[in-house]
């Protein structure tokens, strides 16, 4: 039996996985400010993404005040109730359709900063991270083109010029597609690097489901993009608009949720305590410089100028700020061939011509 009244199931969903989000942020910032002493840019993408999740739990209880969750029968007495029900969601979508989004980005840019520079697989997460932005501002422009004048579309008193439902339903369609299969790929791809570490596979299946969470995203998104359907094919707004709301706020807080509860791995260690222990040495991962000069070899798969990033306390314990290279510390080594002379640099001036990765686990975490 259909619940009369979803009002107060949206409004419950949508402040306590906000309130979630912002203590999983706020540790994240935590971690960053505390123990790493840096903030990187995916850092500052996601608090864009929890800024745009609260907006949409802001505009989402506006309409729950209107009438958001009520079947329309309930409100045909109030039809201004119904009007502002549907303006405020449909002001809504903007911020369920970019908050998700920048969670996705900021994770790729984590992901970026993990990867050794290597063309082909940057390559790939960049294309990826673009299809997402740009299938997001898609739909958001055609989602407030449809009609003309705008307001039409929500005060049917008003002679506007609207496209025919099914585009909006395709459009939804694509973008929720999309949003989907970028959650999958992300949640995959960090187990295609782990894999390929000389690591127990224990530590290998518990850093990828680590990174892996994103896949709780994609199985809102799926249910959200199925719920579309209903949109076009009920007359009874108001109640469907709620059950479309309450998917595509989970989705986006768990988006949120699960890309940044990787960054939180320092505090996870310290609450195990100090008596586990983890060696590693991973050569040549995260700094690396090259610079195409006569007499230096090139390396196939190195361009540009990188800098150290310390994201890589994802994979080992952090002691803080000025602690000595111990558990997990990430070292680099390039050599370079000038003439018969090989010489080692640890510096980021050198050209790196050979990298060799060794990570040795003595417990899983």
């Amino acid at each position: 039996m259909a619940v009369e009244n979803l009002g107060p199931a949206v409004i419950s969903i949508a402040w306590v996985f906000g309130a979630l989000s912002v203590g999983v942020v706020g540790a994240r910032f935590y971690v960053r400010l505390r123990i790493v002493n840096k903030l990187t840019l995916d850092d500052y993408l996601i608090v864009i993404a929890l800024i745009l999740g609260l907006l949409n739990n802001v505009f989402l209880s506006v309409a729950t005040f209107w009438g958001l969750g009520q079947h329309i029968e309930a409100l045909q007495s109030k039809p201004i109730n119904i009007m502002h029900t549907i303006k405020y969601v449909y002001l809504c979508e903007a911020f369920a359709i970019l908050s998700p989004g920048f969670g996705r980005i900021s994770y790729g840019f984590l992901l970026l900063s993990l990867l050794p520079p290597t063309k082909r697989r940057r390559r790939f997460l960049w294309t990826i991270l673009g299809i997402q932005f740009v299938v997001d501002v898609g739909g958001i422009i055609i989602s407030f083109i449809q009609c003309r004048p705008i307001n039409g579309f929500w005060d049917k008193r008003i002679e506007a010029d609207c496209w025919p439902p099914y585009y909006q339903e395709y459009t939804g369609y694509v973008q929720g597609s999309v949003g989907s299969a970028v959650d999958l790929i992300l949640a995959v791809f960090p187990a295609s690097l782990f894999w390929n570490l000389h690591m127990e596979w224990r530590q290998k299946a518990s850093l990828s489901v680590l990174m892996g969470l994103g896949i709780f995203g994609m199985v809102a998104s799926i249910v959200k993009t199925i719920e579309l359907r209903a949109i076009t094919q009920t007359d009874d707004l108001t109640y469907a608009m709620a059950v479309l709301g309450i998917w595509w706020t989970i989705e986006a807080y768990l988006v949120l949720i699960a890309v940044s509860i990787p960054t939180l791995r320092p505090i996870m260690k310290r609450v195990k305590g100090p008596t586990e222990r983890s060696d590693a040495s991973w050569k040549g991962v995260n700094i690396y410089a090259s610079k195409n000069k006569s007499g230096f070899a090139k390396h196939s798969e190195t361009y540009g100028q990188f800098k150290r990033l310390h994201d890589t306390v994802i994979l080992a314990d952090i002691t803080g700020k000025g602690s000595p290279p111990r558990v997990g510390h990430i070292g680099m080594e390039t050599r370079a061939h000038i003439g018969d002379e090989e010489s080692q640099h640890y510096d980021g001036d050198g050209i790196r011509k050979n990298v060799d990765v060794s990570v040795t686990y003595d417990n899983p975490f």
